[in-house]
């Protein structure tokens, strides 16, 4: 070995020789004027070298802000997948350049400027958050006491700008300021499970189970300042009955008729089967059956202003995400892999005829195959229904590719029409969750640690703030609580 080295540095030498002879005679013969031009060139060089380097100068001294931007940017992003991160007061909220939307035809998402004077209200690790719409301050962390996060309990605005939510208790509060004024008390040994509120603000229900699965189920319902228990049940006598919705719309049922689920001995966000409870009499009444909870079919949304009803016929396990993209409480949910849309109507209270907007599938050869259904949506004005379908890899890490549908519905009874669901856009995050309307065209919605809104008539998009973590939007208030 050594041998060769040293035969190759002589053969280097040769070479090296060799070359350079012709460059000394070469150099010999330059005359006056070649020096001259040689110069010349030289100083070309320099000085182009120097107006770029004072360009380069310029524009780091002037884009410093958007330099510290991207950095920070590509830190949170590592930060996605991490389920414990939470805010602080030095997290960067600055929106990410990127957003992860794209347009059927995979043309460019135009950019979306969002009106000032609204605050995003969102949810993350125990605590809730109010941050600007436009992303330009830190988020603030809201006064909370005794709240705990619950998926199945999601908190609640009221119609006057109040946040109901639920931990140790039943609390209301003003976000903007006051004292948070407990409106009801939990036992140690009880979970609350649901929670309710009537369209116009005035009503509340919830539902309570037993925190060690043995005990008593309890329902309670009521005026804001006066609620009272419905219901009571034993938790070892399923089904185990929580609280989905209010029932609207229906004259003196409205406000005065309960839709139950089933959460099968879970305290998870799950729900199984539909029945009503009338609160005129409900110490008499038992809850009335609307759809079997013996087949995995269940409720998924109730337009918020009439009793036009999203459930699926069939919901099913997704494998969970090995990479740490989705959080454990949303990784043990069943989702839904049909949808179908129908009007609660009648007397006695019954689903009246359904359109079928999604079809089930069953026993398919690859699992990649498979669509499931998250966060659907109804617009404000209850027209149209917009909903997160997604798939999932057949193998390890199980990573999701999302798309955005929306159907367009009118009438109701046995005159209502579903149109079928056209493709408005798709996504390349792990994690697509849509949240609350910022008003009857910009939707919101979280993807992989950061808030965006979305104009679903243009499909315009602006990112809102990075979050660093999984959050849930809650709702869009207008500063002051307008």
């Amino acid at each position: 070995m050594t041998q060769q080295v040293s035969n190759t540095t002589e053969h280097q030498h040769e070479e090296r020789q060799h070359i350079s002879e012709p460059l000394a005679v070469q150099r010999t013969r330059f005359s006056f004027t070649g020096i001259a031009i040689l110069l010349v060139l030289i100083s070309i060089v320099i000085l182009s070298s120097t107006s770029l380097l004072l360009l380069n100068v310029a524009q780091v001294y002037t884009h410093t802000g958007l330099y510290k931007a991207a950095g920070t940017s590509s830190t949170h992003s590592g930060q996605t997948t991490s389920v414990s991160s939470t805010p602080t007061s030095s997290q960067d909220v600055t929106p990410t350049a990127t957003p992860p939307i794209f347009t059927p035809a995979n043309t460019a998402i135009p950019s979306l400027q969002l009106p000032s004077g609204r605050e995003i209200i969102y949810e993350q690790q125990n605590n809730i958050y109010m941050i600007s719409s436009t992303g330009e301050a830190l988020p603030q962390v809201l006064t909370t006491p005794g709240y705990i996060y619950n998926r199945a309990v999601r908190p609640l605005m009221t119609p006057s700008g109040q946040l109901l939510y639920s931990g140790d208790g039943i609390y209301l509060t003003d976000i903007f300021g006051g004292t948070p004024e407990k409106i009801a008390s939990l036992a140690p040994n009880q979970v609350v499970t649901s929670l309710a509120l009537s369209s116009d603000g005035t009503t509340v229900a919830w539902s309570t189970e037993p925190s060690s699965g043995t005990g008593v189920v309890d329902l309670y319902a009521g005026p804001l300042s006066s609620p009272t228990k419905v219901f009571e049940q034993s938790s070892s006598n399923c089904p185990c009955f929580r609280i989905f919705a209010f029932l609207n719309g229906l004259a003196n049922q409205g406000d005065t008729t309960l839709l139950l689920t089933d959460g099968q001995q879970s305290q998870e966000a799950i729900q199984f089967g539909l029945w009503s409870l009338d609160l005129n009499n409900p110490l008499t009444a038992s809850p009335h059956l609307l759809l079997d909870a013996d087949s995995p079919q269940g409720p998924l949304i109730l337009d918020p202003y009439s009793n036009v009803l999203l459930y699926s016929s069939y919901e099913g396990q997704v494998p969970k995400p090995t990479d740490g993209s989705v959080p454990d409480d949303l990784a043990v949910l069943k989702y839904a892999n049909s949808l179908a849309v129908t009007t609660l109507d009648g007397h006695p209270l019954a689903l009246d005829s359904s359109q079928v907007l999604l079809s089930e599938q069953h026993e398919l050869h690859n699992s990649a195959n498979y669509h499931w259904v998250s966060t659907p949506v109804f617009t404000i004005d209850g027209n149209t229904l917009i909903y997160v379908e997604f798939s999932t890899q057949a193998q390890p890490p199980y990573d999701r590719t999302s798309a955005l549908f929306m159907a367009k519905i009118s009438g109701s009874g046995k005159q209502l029409r579903v149109d079928k669901a056209q493709l408005i856009a798709t996504a390349n995050t792990r994690l697509l969750e849509l949240g609350a309307w910022f008003n009857n065209r910009i939707l919101t919605f979280y993807g992989d640690g950061t808030l965006y809104a979305m104009d679903i008539q243009t499909g315009a998009v602006a990112t809102i703030a990075q979050t660093g973590a999984y959050a849930r939007i809650i709702a869009v208030v207008g500063v002051g609580g307008t």
